[in-house]
């Protein structure tokens, strides 16, 4: 190849491991602009929105267990509780059985809490993403790279990463799309905390 390709070690990077990252850039629930996901709130600076995205789950009562008595001898069947999935319940004195109710038809899935990434496109048919800068530089670093020294264990960013990112032949049409990424971002970006 008469190209020179960079070496990427993944020892020198910042940050190893998907949790290492501060925040991510998503889109504002309200005006649609980015904003900032740190830990469990999410701040705009474009509409001033804020927003904690997991609240904490109200208290449930708590139900004391009931008694099952056969309603047949009158002899104790078991106990449960009525937050609980009531099992086949049988009387060792007279046979008396009483089976479960019928599984609840499947729901639809709840809406997701988290706002979609200010990063993120689509590449043939797959979701290409990044949560931050720091994460979009790993990848443009790792793409770009044709020599890759990453670890053997499968807990890092790279190892983690499919292989159509992995793959070389790939390595041009990802870093268009990273620097499509890479132009999505504002000039005044905040500093990492």
């Amino acid at each position: 190849m008469g190209r020179n390709l960079t070496k990427f070690v993944e020892a020198d990077q910042p940050v190893k491991y998907m949790g290492g990252f501060d925040y991510a850039l998503v889109h504002c629930p309200r005006c649609d602009d980015m904003a900032i996901r740190r830990q469990r709130h999410l701040t705009c600076g474009s509409c001033a929105f804020t927003d904690r995205l997991r609240r904490e789950p109200k208290a449930k009562p708590v139900e004391p267990p009931q008694i099952v008595m056969c309603p047949e001898c009158n002899r104790y069947v078991g106990t449960y509780r009525s937050d609980l999935r009531l099992q086949r319940l049988r009387c060792r004195g007279c046979g008396w059985a009483k089976e479960p109710a019928a599984n609840r038809p499947w729901a639809a899935p709840k809406r997701n809490q988290w706002a979609q990434l200010w990063l993120e496109t689509d590449f043939r048919g797959k979701s290409l993403w990044a949560l931050n800068d720091q994460h979009l530089s790993f990848l443009e670093a790792y793409v770009a790279a044709g020599v890759r020294d990453v670890s053997p264990f499968n807990r890092t960013i790279a190892s983690r990463l499919p292989a159509w990112i992995k793959s070389g032949k790939n390595r041009e049409d990802l870093l268009r799309a990273l620097a499509k990424l890479r132009a999505r971002l504002p000039e005044n970006i905040p500093p990492a905390r």
